[in-house]
């Protein structure tokens, strides 16, 4: 269960952004124990940044105990895959259908209004303007979302992420703390969004991606928290 409802968060996210663009005074900028504005920034690696997603780490597994096998497990087990995605008018999961992709990709999180504009080479070598996307995609299927979409030469929620270095802020913790509460606040609306139209049209959500959304909002909560900032 996700710890905080969407009002808490977006009163969380607005206090929180408050007091990194009007600081006001060095105590106040100490946010929930969080760094010390006044210390250095340079943009340097830690080791608490941990990709959201790899190649040989799960974000989802099944509990031992659930009673589900081996093979099922490995079947409703997703990854956060981040790609680039072109502005072509084109929903992303209509893209995602058109290109064959459809039975391992679950579901999609626009990222468009967290990150500034980029621009990227098409298959034609013309430029072409994209934004972020994460993709809900099956375990088996990763490989085949990065043949058609290409891999980012960044690892999601590093210091090197567009988003991280698109925050208002010059204090690299601060940076990736906005970061990690705005994407806490999308997860946690879409999520909610879903589970509205499940309840309204009389369907249900798939495990395999309540998890996906459960173990994403629990991993970002977890960042917050070695940052001192949650």
């Amino acid at each position: 269960m996700t710890c905080l409802s969407i009002t808490g968060v977006c009163s969380l996210l607005s206090t929180f952004i408050s007091r990194v663009l009007y600081p006001g005074n060095r105590h106040e900028t100490v946010l929930f124990g969080g760094p010390d504005p006044e210390r250095s920034s340079t943009l340097v690696s830690t080791k608490s940044d941990i990709p959201m997603m790899s190649k040989e780490e799960s974000i989802m597994t099944a509990p031992s105990s659930s009673g589900v096998s081996a093979q099922g497990a490995v079947l409703q087990r997703f990854h956060t895959v981040r790609i680039w995605f072109p502005r072509n008018g084109t929903t992303i999961l209509e893209d995602v259908k058109s290109k064959g992709l459809d039975d391992v990709v679950l579901d999609a999180i626009v990222l468009q209004d967290l990150s500034a504009r980029h621009q990227a080479q098409d298959d034609q070598g013309n430029t072409i303007n994209v934004f972020p996307a994460d993709l809900a995609v099956r375990e088996a299927g990763i490989s085949r979302v990065w043949a058609k979409y290409g891999i980012p030469k960044f690892i999601p929620l590093s210091i090197d992420d567009p988003i991280v270095l698109n925050q208002p802020t010059k204090d690299l913790d601060q940076k990736k703390a906005l970061c990690y509460q705005r994407l806490y606040s999308r997860y946690l609306h879409e999520y909610g969004r879903r589970k509205r139209l499940a309840d309204v049209f009389g369907y249900e959500i798939s495990v395999g991606l309540e998890n996906w959304y459960e173990d994403t909002l629990q991993d970002l909560g977890r960042r917050l928290e070695r940052l001192g900032y949650y």
